[in-house]
């Protein structure tokens, strides 16, 4: 177990230390240079970007779609340090999606049910191919199902469908 320091101040001194020597490292990898906590480090690197200290590159996805941990730099390194091997780059798509406006999650749902009549569905393959929050995409279809323009037609696990013609 890494030896802790007692005061922020030299907490942050201790990361910025590492960050100098280790560009392109981890939160995690630095807690372990600078011998503290990784969630001490996180909170140092934040306020060290906070200050301009330090830069921030955001992991990406791995293809299993697993969020890899973002990499620190001193903001005079330009070239940020490779990801790891199995690591996406991050994206527009992956790091933010468009806010809907009122009622067209709905309408996204309802097509996606369309366009594959007569397959019993669940919230989450279709939040999944959709890229919205399966919460969301659950509450729309069971506001569907209580107008009766999609059928549930398993309660566990839910299951959806559009009504036969």
């Amino acid at each position: 177990m890494p030896a802790r320091n007692s005061s922020r101040g030299s907490a942050a001194d201790a990361v910025a230390a590492a960050l100098a020597d280790h560009p392109g490292a981890t939160a995690a990898e630095l807690a372990e240079v600078a011998g503290i906590g990784q969630s001490t480090a996180a909170k140092a690197l934040a306020a060290l970007e906070a200050d301009g200290a330090a830069r921030r590159v955001p992991g990406g996805r791995s293809e299993a779609g697993r969020r890899q941990p973002d990499r620190w730099s001193p903001p005079e390194h330009a070239v940020p340090a490779e990801a790891p091997p199995d690591a996406e780059p991050a994206t527009e798509t992956t790091e933010s999606v468009s806010r809907l406006r009122r009622g067209e999650l709905t309408g996204l749902v309802l097509e996606f049910l369309a366009a594959r009549p007569g397959e019993a569905l669940g919230p989450a393959a279709v939040a999944k191919h959709l890229g919205r929050s399966a919460g969301a995409v659950s509450n729309a279809l069971g506001r569907l199902a209580e107008a009766g323009t999609v059928r549930l037609v398993a309660d566990s696990p839910r299951r959806y469908r559009l009504p036969r013609s």
